[in-house]
């Protein structure tokens, strides 16, 4: 009895050991998403503002017209590229967030 007690005892402790270094390694995977959602956080409060104000894009287009009228189109082809990239990741980020949601339990303390 006294042996399966010490055998379930380095066991656990060998299984503390491992948990804290995968929360370590958790640790420093969300520290590196941190930068990278901070950064999407900021272009979608700039979107939002942007909704808000639609007469600022409206300003926009029609100075780029009147400046620029040749290389208008170039200009557009391009910042719509950038526009869907921009699009694209912020779905991902979105099914992502969803999918560490789904996972990711609330913290519950054992006493």
């Amino acid at each position: 009895m006294r042996e399966r007690l010490i055998a379930l005892r380095e066991r656990r402790a060998g299984l503390i050991v491992c948990a804290e270094i995968e929360r370590g390694e958790l640790a420093g995977w969300i520290a590196r998403t941190d930068a990278v959602s901070r950064w999407a956080g900021t272009g979608v409060g700039m979107f939002r503002e942007l909704k808000r104000h639609p007469l600022w894009i409206a300003g926009a287009v029609a100075l780029v017209f009147v400046l620029r009228p040749g290389r208008t189109l170039q200009f557009a082809a391009r910042w719509a590229a950038a526009a869907w990239s921009l699009w694209r990741l912020v779905r991902r980020l979105r099914r992502a967030r969803a999918w560490w949601q789904r996972f990711a339990a609330p913290t519950v303390e054992i006493q």
